[in-house]
């Protein structure tokens, strides 16, 4: 029996720790992959949390999602996979037989598995096996820290602009600006000709934000004026045309409301559950205001995302490299807000 190091959790919301455990071997359908790379985020947190599924039969389990690597066994039933080949890992598990998988929608797949490093274990681990339509072509020139970043990081920031028809005449606001999802989607919007007002705290994080590009206005989200501020680094129109938000912070969501300019698109891609936001329906009428949710992102977006770290045209906000034994360090720190860029581990 082979053994490998991997990061293990006893029950949602307990302990994560390092543990010998056996080397998983591929089932039908299935890759092993040996993980370069795998993002330590706030979504691993929320899941560690039991934000995703809280059914205890589901632990112990290795987390972890956004991750890349080297394909190095293939199961029986697979095609089109070989070993040596570099991949990338889609976050949802889904059927690839329903409506939405079968238009290319598989963000809103109608028989959901799950999670992957939820509802199977994920790579927080020297190796991973994934489902092969899990698995996504990373491109040579990026490396496997920024396939980690693009498979979420770039990935759900593309799928907002997707969601939001992000256009070269549009403002965007977006509230949590020098975060990890923030700092992407404030770069890919300005791919789209947007320009962008990021929202953030303190001094360090809006300067990082403004790193992104020429297109990039920073604004303090603690400002009392905050609202007058945003409407003031909006370099045309009354207001941003786009609002995303990625904190759910509501005092600011409101103030972002208020801003909002007519016509105006509103994001939320957060997964704060146990918040409410909820504006009259008269001022939907009065703006003649949207409010879109954006879920992930699909395959072809992570691809694209994939694309975009490859080519240069964003750069991937890597920060923390981390060893397995730093991981439950790490979270502790995400949970405190002690973190800047994405935390990677490479196993």
């Amino acid at each position: 029996m082979s053994t490998m190091n991997a990061v293990v959790l006893d029950e949602w919301g307990g302990a994560l720790a390092v543990e010998t455990v056996e080397r998983p071997d591929p089932g039908p359908g299935d890759l092993r992959v040996d993980v370069r790379a795998c993002g330590v985020t706030r979504t691993v947190e929320n899941a560690v949390q039991g934000g995703l599924s809280a059914d205890p039969d589901l632990t112990p389990r290795v987390p972890g999602h956004e991750f890349a690597g080297v394909v190095d066994a293939v199961g029986a039933d697979v095609d089109g996979f070989a070993v040596g080949d570099r991949v990338v890992a889609y976050f949802y598990l889904t059927c690839g037989r329903c409506d939405a998988c079968r238009r290319g929608d598989t963000n809103q797949c109608t028989d959901f598995g799950g999670w992957y490093g939820v509802d199977r274990d994920g790579a927080y681990a020297e190796s991973a096996v994934l489902p092969a339509a899990n698995a996504l072509p990373l491109p040579d020139a990026a490396s496997f820290a920024e396939g980690a970043v693009a498979a979420d990081g770039v990935a759900t920031p593309v799928h907002v602009c997707e969601r939001a028809d992000v256009r070269d005449d549009d403002t965007v606001l977006v509230l949590g600006g020098a975060g990890r999802i923030g700092y992407h989607l404030v770069q890919v919007a300005g791919l789209r000709g947007a320009h962008v007002v990021a929202a953030d705290v303190v001094d360090d994080r809006l300067a990082h934000a403004e790193t992104a590009g020429d297109h990039v206005t920073a604004v303090d989200a603690s400002r009392d004026d905050f609202a007058a501020a945003i409407r003031d680094a909006t370099p045309y129109g009354d207001g941003p045309s786009v609002v995303v938000d990625t904190v759910g912070d509501l005092d600011t969501l409101r103030e972002a409301w208020t801003a909002l300019e007519m016509g105006g698109r509103f994001v939320s891609l957060t997964t704060h559950h146990d918040r409410t936001f909820d504006p009259p329906m008269k001022e939907y009428v009065v703006k003649e205001a949207s409010f879109v949710g954006s879920r992930y992102a699909t395959k072809d977006e992570v691809v694209r995302a994939a694309r975009l770290v490859a080519d240069g045209r964003v750069e991937a906000d890597v920060g923390d490299r981390l060893a397995l034994a730093d991981v439950p360090d790490y979270h502790r720190r995400l949970r405190a807000g002690r973190t800047a860029g994405m935390g990677v581990l490479e196993p």
